[in-house]
């Protein structure tokens, strides 16, 4: 009871995060018809991990991943409130201005992303027993992705219906509701000893590049997490210019892959006992790679549609079967920080592709960007499985 109690809170920090992601995007698009802000806003709403990832890291081991928590989600509110406040006086505001507060609104959205993700993931194993915490892992793994699948189509249902501001009470509200909910869920924790923060740091860093299973995960945590930023960025375009999508329709579009991290994430936890570990994780990213890549040379709805749901089901494959194997890997003194070190690929590899493929979009079009991200992606894929012995020789987590 008390884990699914702790995965709705989390449902709804993450459906929150992610409609300020969507936001700046759609804002940025709608507002200024520019690729490039979109990409540069959604890449400070996920680069201030760079520095803060590994603050939260240590803060997850020496304090309460809870309280950590209850604290940071306060900044989604405060992305909330910028937002409003271009949204409200759209016409009164200077142009520079809106730029101004939603570029802000999207740091303070990074700065709670940058504690948010850790800290959920080093709270999990005190809500399950030791031996359900690969499933558990991967549960939360899958509540992360409908997160960030149905922000998009929930954002568009609320602003088609209602308005831009309602947009941004109701992410208000779900950010209240998360923390409502986290609220009573308290556990027992006895924080690591403090040291200086540099040695903690160097302490994980050793053992990462020493654990050649660990260091491979999270390299291909960085290949997949490489798609995350071209989908965020254009795939509004690709619904809006490619397909002629009407804004409901376009909502319903981005939230395929809401659909097709779920049915992925279900499939991984029904089947995983019975996949070959390692060499379906680098066909799936593989695939997911081509299949992103393909988009802007599909016009017809349906075929571009099936395309999308299957590469957004390998890819949620691919991202549940990583963090189960790194929560499997990871010793207990050490695993705020590993999951740290995996939020900050999560957040600040989508950041700077989206960055890179919103500028890419800007300079050379949007079909010749995503074909770029999918080489790249299936590139560095069949390298990881050229490189990578210890994982492609892994057949089960035990």
């Amino acid at each position: 009871m008390r884990v699914n109690l702790f995965l709705l809170s989390c449902l709804f920090a993450f459906l929150a995060g992610h409609m300020v992601n969507y936001s700046v995007i759609f804002l940025s698009l709608e507002m200024f018809s520019s690729h490039a802000l979109a990409g540069l806003g959604f890449g400070l709403c996920f680069m201030p991990p760079i520095v803060l990832g590994w603050v939260a890291g240590v803060f997850c081991d020496r304090y309460s991943p809870r309280s950590v928590i209850l604290i940071a989600q306060n900044s989604y509110l405060v992305s909330f409130i910028l937002l409003s406040l271009v949204v409200y006086d759209v016409d009164g505001m200077a142009l520079n201005s809106k730029i101004a507060l939603i570029l802000i609104a999207a740091f303070f959205s990074g700065i709670g992303w940058s504690f948010v993700a850790p800290a959920r993931f080093a709270s999990l194993p005190f809500y399950v027993d030791p031996h359900k915490l690969t499933s558990a892992s991967v549960a939360l793994n899958l509540v992360v992705m409908t997160g960030f699948g149905l922000a998009p189509l929930v954002l568009k249902f609320i602003q088609v219906n209602w308005s831009w501001t309602m947009v941004m009470i109701v992410g208000a509200i779900f950010t209240l509701l998360s923390t409502a909910i986290l609220l009573p869920l308290s556990y027992k924790f006895v924080g690591k000893k403090e040291e200086k923060a540099k040695q903690e740091l160097l302490e994980v860093v050793q053992f990462v590049r020493q654990s050649k299973p660990i260091i491979q995960l999270l390299s291909l945590a960085a290949i997949t997490y490489a798609l995350m930023g071209p989908m965020q960025v254009l795939l509004p375009s690709v619904a809006k210019d490619i397909l002629n999508l009407s804004d409901m329709s376009q909502g319903r579009y981005l939230s395929l892959v809401a659909l097709a991290l779920i049915f992925g994430g279900v499939v991984v936890m029904l089947v995983k006992s019975r996949l070959h570990y390692g060499c379906f994780l680098f066909l799936a990213i593989s695939l997911a790679g081509v299949g992103i890549g393909t988009l802007g040379l599909l016009s017809v709805y349906s075929v571009s549609a099936l395309v999308l749901v299957i590469a957004g089901a390998l890819g949620g494959m691919a991202i549940s079967l990583i963090v189960a194997g790194l929560q499997y890997y990871a010793p207990d003194h050490l695993r705020g920080r590993i999951m740290s070190v995996y939020t900050i690929i999560s957040q600040v590899i989508p950041a700077t592709s989206g960055i890179i493929a919103g500028a890419l979009a800007s300079s050379v079009n949007l079909t010749p960007a995503l074909i770029a991200f999918g080489v790249f992606i299936l590139l560095f894929s069949i390298i990881g499985f050229w490189r990578f012995n210890a994982l492609r020789r892994t057949a089960r987590l035990v």
